[in-house]
């Protein structure tokens, strides 16, 4: 039986367990992993990385608010996510030993776990489990790749939020019909589909008029799948 890992006296090992990369390691492996790591305190407003930057390597929040985000030459910025505890920053560029692709800022005071590049490739050349589960997270990576393709492919903006929203319930794990939250926020989503915060909002309150769903603010029901799933197909 595997050993459970208990997020109090271990938050480390509470904190990559959770994530996909090592959501299926043995929990000696997922050991030898959060031994590599560091907590990180960082005061709000200051910035964790710069987009163009090498990186040094995977960050996860424990507590806190992290905000990623694209900024144009006029200081205007783009949000991409916000994340919060549990969940990772950078992990691209983990892989592919490219730079950032976008700035990172703590919103509040903020704890991290960081786990330096040097020590996951070392652990990758050492841990067959570990390059075993790499290499499952990048074909999962990738076919959510090709997914979001074939989204934005999807000329109707209203179509592109019909079959996120389709996802979303999916994945919630909840019955046809039934309630669940957005695990987006509009400007996460909009960024998403590679349009516009205004556009998704537009689009929601199409589906709704259409009676294709039911919101209230984050929640969202959708009453029958198959007609939401009849408007995705539509461009």
């Amino acid at each position: 039986m595997t050993p459970r890992i208990s997020s109090a006296r271990d938050p480390a090992r509470a904190a990559l367990a959770g994530l996909g990369l090592f959501r299926s390691l043995s929990a000696e492996t997922l050991g030898r992993v959060a031994d590599r790591t560091v907590s990180r305190a960082v005061p709000a407003r200051q910035r964790i990385f710069r987009r163009g930057e090498p990186c040094e390597g995977l960050f996860v929040v424990l507590s806190g608010r992290v905000r990623v985000y694209r900024a144009n030459r006029e200081g205007r910025e783009q949000v991409l996510h916000d994340q919060g505890p549990g969940q990772p920053l950078a992990e691209v560029p983990l892989f592919d030993g490219g730079p950032y692709p976008a700035d990172a800022r703590a919103e509040e005071d903020s704890e991290l776990l960081f786990l330096h590049r040097r020590d996951f490739e070392r652990l990758y050349h050492e841990e067959s489990e570990l390059a075993d589960a790499v290499i499952r997270e990048l074909g999962r990576r990738l076919r959510r790749a090709v997914g979001l393709i074939e989204k934005i492919s999807l000329k109707d903006v209203p179509s592109r939020v019909a079959l996120s929203l389709l996802e979303y319930s999916a994945g919630s794990g909840t019955a046809d019909g039934h309630w669940f939250t957005l695990p987006r926020t509009q400007s996460e989503l909009a960024a998403e589909l590679a349009t516009t915060r205004e556009s998704v909002a537009r689009a929601l309150r199409t589906l709704r008029d259409e009676g294709l769903v039911e919101q209230e603010g984050a929640q969202v029901r959708i009453p029958d799948s198959a007609r939401l799933e009849d408007r995705a197909r539509f461009s």
